[in-house]
């Protein structure tokens, strides 16, 4: 019987830990538990949606990705904490793997990548990881 829970129990965990953060999608108008206005970041226009590009250089087998975001600021003192209206990370992900880096910065450098064909998505997400539902994605290569 211990066995049998200790089964279930662990399936359980791994089911959490693997949905997780994907689970709710907001957008800048349904904001979960906002906090007051006060606490938002004044250079962004919380009026309108966030938008996200990014762009690739590549020297050698180093990939330096460049993020441009308007209506929504990275904020890595506030990662993994409460939500802001306004602000979060990214998650990206290298050719469709389901492990993400949780990108805090407008500048993040690949290294070590295998010559081809590359795929980049990337979404952006609050400070507690809830998709804002919006993605950018971009292909390259490594020569």
């Amino acid at each position: 019987m211990k066995r049998h829970t200790l089964i279930l129990s662990t399936a359980a965990l791994a089911a959490g830990l693997l949905t997780g953060c994907e689970e709710q999608q907001i957008t800048p108008t349904e904001q979960p538990a906002a906090p007051s206005q006060a606490e938002t970041p004044a250079s962004v226009d919380l009026s309108a949606k966030p938008t996200l590009k990014m762009d690739v250089d590549v020297a050698g087998t180093t990939a330096t990705v460049r993020f441009e975001t308007t209506s929504f600021k990275l904020s890595p003192e506030h990662y993994s904490g409460a939500h802001i209206p306004g602000e979060g990370h990214i998650h990206l992900f290298v050719d469709g793997s389901p492990s993400r880096i949780g990108v805090k910065e407008h500048t993040h450098e690949l290294t070590g990548l295998a010559k081809g064909k590359h795929t980049l998505e990337a979404s952006l997400h609050t400070n507690n990881h809830q998709a804002y539902n919006v993605q950018d994605q971009i292909e390259f290569e490594i020569k």
